[in-house]
């Protein structure tokens, strides 16, 4: 993707590989261009020599390939943005890597109710404050049983309100954030989507 790159921490707990830590790095500043808050990390993963480190040390940062996703986000970032120099830090729900959003949830689930989910650090107040913007698209899906991600859910909404940062997202019926990168041809429908949601947000661009 050019001159994008994906930095992430990995790290192996159990039986699974968490994902934090996660930006994509647009030239060489260090700024904030955006944020993003989704379910957990899918298929990015580190490559070669640095996913040897992984299972050798249990833990590593270093660059990782670029996922549908991400792509996603790029080409939202280009449409959205005259210059592009800075990092769009990615959040998730929860950071256990699994690219299915049903079988993710059922996964956290599992993992908090036997109490083997660790202790991840949620970012504070002055960590979002530093963002321009933060698009949430955490998806639609919802159970009765799935209790700890609605409550990550109402965390997360609470965190981006307090921090007065503006936010924005394709909303469904039922008032849930789409996810932005939906397999298929609605892809490029929910490109446009987040695209006019953006620019409805900000009637005049920010100029970064």
């Amino acid at each position: 993707m050019g001159s994008v790159k994906a930095i992430a921490t990995f790290q192996l707990v159990g039986d699974e590989i968490y994902r934090t830590n996660t930006f994509l790095q647009f030239g060489t500043e260090r700024k904030s261009l955006g944020a993003v808050v989704m379910l957990n990390p899918g298929s990015s993963e580190l490559q070669g020599e640095a996913r040897k480190k992984l299972f050798m040390n249990g833990s590593h940062t270093d660059e990782t390939s670029i996922d549908e996703t991400m792509r996603q986000l790029i080409q939202f970032m280009k449409k959205t943005h005259k210059k592009l120099d800075g990092r769009l830090h990615i959040y998730n729900l929860f950071y256990v890597k699994q690219t299915k959003s049903r079988d993710a949830i059922e996964l956290f689930e599992h993992l908090k109710v036997s109490g083997k989910y660790p202790t991840i650090i949620p970012p504070n107040l002055y960590e979002m404050q530093q963002h321009p913007w933060i698009m949430i698209g955490w998806g639609v899906e919802k159970k009765k049983s799935w209790i700890h991600f609605e409550q990550e859910k109402e965390k997360w909404l609470e965190l981006i309100i307090d921090s007065e940062v503006p936010y924005f997202g394709v909303l469904s019926k039922e008032n849930e954030y789409f996810h932005p990168c939906p397999n298929g041809p609605d892809k490029a429908v929910r490109l446009q989507q987040l695209v006019s949601a953006y620019n409805d947000k900000f009637k005049q661009r920010i100029k970064v």
